[in-house]
């Protein structure tokens, strides 16, 4: 056997990566650093452990600690989120989100959003709910204004005639929220899942909406995106838990115990020293759009305000397309994702960019920063040059 790359080598991959992307803009909307204060512990002890089961009631010994901090975790975001139910052992959103979806079929119906109008994969045909839940699923209408957002009036109707086991709400490509008191309002026993994943942060600090104030029955999200915690996910119900079977033993069985720690430091952090973090990210968010639009970008939705969310999404069909600039500004050290717009006839070569604010705005990055950054847009994309960034 010949293996290619020595111990050394490995190394230096991975000094050279934490060089580069500290030195990048990264832009990228799925993505977030862990606050400073709290990385020196994600490496610790719990790494090495399993603790199946529920606090205090395992499958192995050993887990006093870790009883401790995992009911402490649960406990802290009940209490956040006013709920009854919180499962902290999902390793990823996704994860979470095939937990929960198990957990409400009946009739095997679901209603989406779709991905051209910027529904996570986990929601459609090609992922979670198609590929491995074989669900019969219908789309949301999309708005003719705003196709970033549903024509609540119609998919009211497709609501009415598909008669789903549950709705899907929560996007990938999440600018505005969701319609959730109006479909509440109309279906008083239906069952809505809210996709919390890409603005969970937001939530935390009661931003952007208030999912179960206004009728969401349980919450799945990532807790790595606009919350800057470890990689994972969580599922928040305000009495529904059938999915903690789905949870363990249906799917996990070590839930990567060391990240739980972390996760709790950083919700008490955010309610201690960063209560003003989610408002910078809308904030920035927003002027960036702004600034991009006067240096003469297309970015979406300018008539509804560009952005309510951490996300700026652009038209770059002009520009060569999504793929074409996003290889043109990761040469200049600017970091972000191709991404297919409502309108797109393909995935593989889209006319959009989707950028999302919040881990350069944790870097202590402010609007004269981002006004700084949409200039370098027009030197690198509309101007030919190099930005020397």
């Amino acid at each position: 056997m010949i293996f290619l790359l020595t111990f050394e080598d490995v190394k230096e991959l991975i000094s050279k990566q934490n060089v580069w992307r500290d030195s990048c803009v990264n832009l990228i909307a799925s993505e977030n650093t862990m606050l400073t204060e709290v990385e020196p512990f994600y490496s610790n002890d719990f790494m090495h452990r399993y603790a199946e089961g529920l606090p205090f009631n395992r499958y192995y010994n050993g887990t006093k600690y870790i009883d401790c901090i995992e009911q402490e975790c649960q406990d802290y975001f009940k209490k956040k989120f006013n709920v009854n139910v919180c499962d902290t052992r999902p390793i990823s959103g996704a994860i979470a989100n095939l937990a929960v979806f198990s957990s409400l079929r009946k009739t095997g119906k679901v209603i989406t959003n779709s991905l051209p109008s910027g529904g996570h994969i986990t929601h459609n045909k090609i992922g979670t709910l198609g590929r491995i839940l074989n669900y019969d699923i219908k789309n949301f209408s999309q708005s003719q204004e705003n196709p970033f957002v549903s024509d609540i009036d119609e998919s009211i109707k497709i609501i009415k005639e598909f008669d789903p086991d549950f709705i899907v709400l929560g996007k990938s490509m999440f600018l505005f929220p969701e319609p959730i008191k109006e479909i509440r309002q109309e279906f008083p026993e239906l069952k809505i899942v809210y996709d919390s994943a890409h603005v969970f942060g937001l939530l935390y600090q009661g931003l952007f909406q208030k999912p179960f104030e206004e009728g969401a029955d349980i919450v799945t999200a990532s807790t790595h995106k606009t919350f800057p915690g470890p990689q994972g996910g969580i599922i928040l119900s305000k009495d529904f838990n059938e999915f903690n079977k789905f949870v363990f033993p249906g799917i996990v069985s070590n839930h990567h115990l060391h990240r739980l720690p972390v996760l709790l430091m950083t919700a008490i952090l955010l309610d201690e020293k960063y209560k003003d973090y989610s408002k910078r990210i809308t904030e920035n968010a927003k002027h960036f759009a702004q600034e991009l639009s006067a240096q003469g970008f297309n970015v979406c939705c300018e008539k509804q305000g560009f952005t309510e969310s951490h996300q700026v999404i652009l038209d770059v069909t002009k520009q060569g397309g999504g793929q074409q600039v996003a290889n043109e500004l990761e040469k200049n050290n600017i970091i972000v994702n191709k991404n297919s717009l409502p309108w797109d006839k393909s995935v593989i070569n889209p006319s959009g960019i989707r950028m999302g604010v919040q881990e350069m705005t944790l870097r202590g990055n402010t609007k004269s920063d981002f006004s700084n950054l949409a200039d370098k847009f027009k030197k690198i994309l509309l101007n030919g040059g190099d930005s020397n960034v």
